[in-house]
């Protein structure tokens, strides 16, 4: 029984190798590598390139080696125009292919199509803008050139989808130049032709404007591509100031776990935190876009501001000085921010300092109001005035009240009670215009079932105290415009302004007193 028993196994043994699977052969297992790697290509995904490079990379050697030289290099240069498209570190793809050079076949002319892909420069939003024109300005040479290029990718030995993939993104770099016969780039919300491979699709919905849908449509189709997640949260973080921007920190927060590295994933990540008044999470985010782009200028003016915002006014300043020493784009708004502290500190003479050289370098709102206080408050009243009715005149200007209500106290400190009561007076308005303002969007906002609940209970906050304040200023500007009419003996402009400030009881007292004065009630 033993023996018949091994017998029978053995038998066994020997049907199921015989009837096994075959093994595939070297030759099949290339062959289904080559298929498996391309699929990957096209389906285009970041994480779908890098899977690609890696089978690619599990089957090229000995003698299958020479002939996959050309997709390896494919794919390494759309690696690096992805990193670009990202702002991630992309030195380790671009020495990959830098590497494979000396190995690939005649006629692939593979330094040209390096000099393609090295012609585009890294995503705006991920870099310094400063870091962003030179890079421009180094490969300027290549813009004179760009047609015949872009010509040129149009024939060649790379496969098709990967010399579309380049002439797109050659295309969308120069979109500003002469075109001549080329034909015209994508436009916003053009659909994407159908039976267009998703590495395509892609290309042609973030190429000079986002088509959020079709890249909706390509996350839905593809749940690996989440590029675009990235590129829809920018549409996104710019209406989060009015949504809460529920959908942006859904579609970043996925983008961050997949593009740690992405420092346009945590500028954006930052943004939107300070947007909608997180500016704990922001300061967060900001320092790891400088961890990782140290002169992102944008990225420090975040983190002054929230810094600024969270009261910790030292690190504000040392923010600000390091964007001053770096001589950044936005240098004005560093001495803005660092005047503002030192207003707040009464440390008059260095705040002037440093909102006069803001003023040198930048004209606004905001500037020439702070600029106005801080003379104010120095006594230095003509230069004051000016700035006080430039910050009225300026973009911003019709509901600044506060550069309102300084001009009266300027026209106070010289004793020109009649300009003090007209100023006084035309504050009061402001106050009641953006006061008004406020109560309707308040309404609005309860409203709204559509937008992010803790981003509707603090803009709620915000709004009720903001009405509050300016309701309060409405009142006090009301009787200050009574008290300098009554200076001046226009009585009957100072009664109606009266009867304004008495619906605040925190001025009864004033009231009543400037009624004995004046008569009549």
């Amino acid at each position: 029984m033993n023996r018949l028993a091994v017998g029978v196994c053995v038998c066994a043994v020997a049907l199921s190798a015989a009837c096994g699977p075959k093994k595939p052969s070297a030759k099949e297992r290339l062959a289904q590598a080559r298929v498996s790697a391309q699929a990957r290509v096209l389906e285009g995904c970041y994480t779908c390139l890098l899977d690609a490079r890696a089978i690619y990379a599990g089957v090229a050697v000995g003698k299958t080696r020479p002939s996959l030289i050309v997709p390896m290099f494919e794919v390494e240069l759309l690696i690096n125009l992805r990193e670009r498209e990202l702002a991630m570190d992309w030195s380790d793809s671009l020495a990959r292919a830098k590497a494979l050079l000396k190995e690939l076949p005649t006629g692939v002319d593979g330094a040209r199509y390096l000099a393609a892909v090295e012609a585009v420069a890294p995503d705006a939003i991920g870099v310094a803008q400063s870091e962003a024109r030179a890079y421009r300005t180094a490969h300027q040479p290549y813009r004179s050139r760009v047609n015949d290029e872009v010509a040129w990718l149009a024939v060649g030995p790379l496969q098709p989808a990967v010399r579309q993939y380049l002439s797109l993104a050659i295309d969308c770099e120069y979109s500003a130049r002469p075109r001549g016969d080329l034909p015209a780039l994508p436009q916003t919300n053009q659909a994407v032709p159908a039976g267009t491979s998703s590495l395509i699709a892609y290309r042609i919905a973030t190429c000079d404007h986002i088509n959020s849908s079709a890249l909706e449509q390509l996350e839905t189709a593809t749940p690996r591509f989440v590029e675009a997640s990235v590129f829809r949260a920018r549409l996104e973080v710019a209406l989060a100031d009015q949504n809460g921007g529920a959908l942006a920190r859904t579609l970043l927060t996925r983008a961050y776990a997949e593009f740690p590295r992405s420092s346009s994933v945590t500028y954006l990540n930052g943004n939107l935190s300070q947007t909608i008044g997180d500016c704990r999470t922001a300061l967060r985010f900001y320092d790891e876009t400088l961890a990782l782009r140290p002169n992102h200028e944008n990225a420090l003016l975040g983190r002054t501001v929230c810094l600024v915002y969270l009261n910790r006014q030292d690190e504000a300043i040392a923010t600000a000085t390091q964007m001053i020493e770096m001589r950044t784009y936005n240098i004005a708004d560093a001495y803005f921010w660092r005047a503002w502290i030192h207003h707040e500190r009464k440390n008059l003479p260095t705040a002037r300092l440093d909102i006069t050289l803001a003023k040198s370098l930048a004209s606004n709102n905001n500037i020439h109001r702070l600029a106005g206080i801080i003379e104010h408050d120095q006594d230095v009243l003509d230069i004051a005035e000016k700035d006080l009715l430039a910050a009225k005149a300026d973009s911003g200007g019709q509901r600044d009240c506060a550069a309102r209500w300084y001009l009266a106290l300027v026209a106070i400190k010289r004793e020109r009670w009649g300009d003090a009561a007209v100023h006084f007076d035309d504050a009061m308005r402001c106050y009641d215009t953006v006061a008004t303002l406020s109560e309707l969007a308040l309404k609005s906002i309860e409203a709204n079932t559509q937008i992010d609940p803790e981003f509707k209970a603090r803009q709620i906050e915000g709004f009720k105290a903001a009405i509050t304040s300016d309701r309060s200023q409405y009142h006090a500007a009301a009787f200050n415009a009574a008290n300098n009419f009554a200076r001046i003996g226009n009585v009957e402009k100072a009664r109606p302004l009266l009867d304004i400030a008495a619906k605040d009881p925190a001025l009864d007292k004033q009231v009543a007193e400037l009624r004995k004065i004046i008569g009549g009630g």
